[in-house]
């Protein structure tokens, strides 16, 4: 059965969505942070320490793309690169605490926006939102 939409308006909105709350929540941040430096920073967290070709599995992309990601990062002070005590050849990214401090304030500015954008949506509307995006959301990750 073929649904009608427009995927096109679709489009348009998840793009313009993304890009207005991403300038709202990096509001205030003096660094020149990316979508793409954030969700690095977040998934080295939840690991607690990451290799480059982890990141790169992680990300989709090639391991020198992560290195130059890596790069970045380490000049803002947000990882640091420790040598492994096991094998001297390997490099662990892991969070510096400006790192960790960069998330706290990314994430609570992140809640603060999101609060102020949902709190008028009534609790049926919030919860028919979730559903759909999860259904789209289990399609993605499972295809």
């Amino acid at each position: 059965m073929e649904l009608s939409y427009d995927i096109n308006q679709l489009d348009k909105i998840a793009y313009e969505l993304q890009k207005k709350l991403f300038a709202q929540i990096t509001e205030g941040i003096d660094l020149p942070v990316t979508n793409t430096h954030l969700y690095m920073l977040h998934h080295i967290k939840n690991q607690g320490e990451c290799m480059v070709t982890d990141i790169a599995n992680y990300l989709g992309v090639t391991m020198g793309a992560v290195t130059g990601l890596v790069d970045r990062l380490h000049d803002f002070k947000l990882v640091r690169r420790d040598r492994s005590e096991t094998d001297r050849r390997l490099v662990i990214i892991r969070l510096s605490e400006a790192g960790e401090e960069l998330l706290k304030k990314v994430d609570n500015k992140r809640r603060q926006v999101l609060n102020n954008y949902l709190k008028d949506i009534d609790q049926e509307e919030l919860s028919y939102l979730c559903n759909i995006m999860e259904k789209i959301a289990t399609k993605v990750l499972n295809s």
